[in-house]
């Protein structure tokens, strides 16, 4: 009978069998490890930095310095698999585990100016910018007016300042009437349709006149939101989901279950990658057979990764039904 082997949260096996980093002797010599080389150790542990890792480096004063070099260098941001690429990822939770001006700041420019490379990533981005608590309000309140941000790096922001009134709700009808504001004056309808959703979560019903208006002009995207959908989230109460989603510990990144689970996920797309540079038509032998297939691949419409998920969710396709298809 086989004994079960006990995992520990550092996960020393899956950083000793994944990358070149011995994690005993790191840990034991860390207070002699400038901040420099800590980050030189960030990089080379690619995925599989744990919280111990993460809280070192969070604990440096300098901490700050080094991890806008990281972030300002785009090799790291231009990886297009694992490995190296993971570091700006673990870089903007180990911001939101500082927790003071300079880093919210740097989360700030990084949504700025890496939304789009951040991608998926936007949607923990949320949480991090909660975990500064009241005062990323103000600075948020501030962010969000700037109409050249990408949408949804833009309403990332937005709704950090309506998960950040839960716990200061002093800032509530503030926070509200500030995002009715952008929604009134922006001239992009997709920021629009995503900031609905986030007026939504106030609960607020006394502003379902003026959304009707908003709505009537036709400034909504349907597959964002419909009128009816607006009406039953702000009457609703069901939001426990989301605000878990949404007010998640920045160091629950480093946790052993988090670091699996992505692990997992990267060698799946390792998989799809390999899949994809195989380009190549299999020979077809049957002519019943070919047929077949000409008959099944104009009915196969291609829906892009980012693109909005066709069941109508407002989500974008790879975070709702991609992959669900074949199950």
């Amino acid at each position: 009978m086989k004994m079960a082997v006990e995992k520990d949260e550092d996960f020393a096996d899956l950083i000793n069998s994944h990358t070149w980093m011995d994690w005993d002797l790191m840990q034991a010599d860390f207070h002699e490890i400038s901040t420099e080389e800590l980050f030189e150790g960030l990089t080379a542990l690619e995925l599989y930095v744990n919280k111990k890792f993460a809280m070192e480096l969070a604990e440096r004063k300098d901490a700050v310095f080094h991890l806008r070099k990281l972030i300002q260098d785009g090799r790291y941001w231009n990886q297009t698999g694992p490995g190296k690429g993971w570091s700006p990822i673990h870089a903007i939770h180990i911001l939101a585990l500082i927790k003071n001006r300079e880093a919210l700041q740097l989360l700030l420019d990084t949504l700025r100016y890496r939304g789009n490379n951040l991608d998926e990533w936007l949607d923990n981005a949320t949480s991090l910018l909660v975990a500064f608590g009241e005062d990323a309000i103000e600075p948020l309140l501030e962010f969000t007016k700037d109409e050249t941000l990408e949408p949804y790096a833009r309403s990332t922001a937005t709704t950090a300042l309506a998960m950040l009134t839960r716990n200061n709700p002093l800032y509530a009808n503030s926070v509200m009437r500030h995002l009715i504001e952008l929604l009134n004056t922006t001239g992009e309808d997709t920021f629009a349709s995503l900031i609905v959703h986030d007026i939504a979560l106030f609960h607020d019903t006394s502003v379902i006149p003026e959304i009707h208006k908003v709505f009537e002009e036709e400034k909504i995207l349907e597959f964002f939101m419909r009128e009816e959908n607006f009406i039953s989230k702000i009457n609703g109460k069901d939001d426990e989901k989301e605000i878990e989603m949404n007010t998640r510990d920045p160091l629950s990144h480093f946790s052993r279950e988090n670091i699996e689970s992505l692990h997992k996920i990267q060698s799946k797309d390792e998989g799809f990658s390999r899949l994809e540079e195989d380009d190549f038509e299999p020979e077809i032998e049957d002519e019943d057979l070919e047929h077949e297939v000409k008959e099944i691949k104009p009915k196969m419409e291609k829906i892009g990764r980012n693109e909005p998920c066709p069941c109508g969710s407002g989500k974008k396709y790879k975070k709702c039904c991609m992959g669900k298809e074949k199950s």
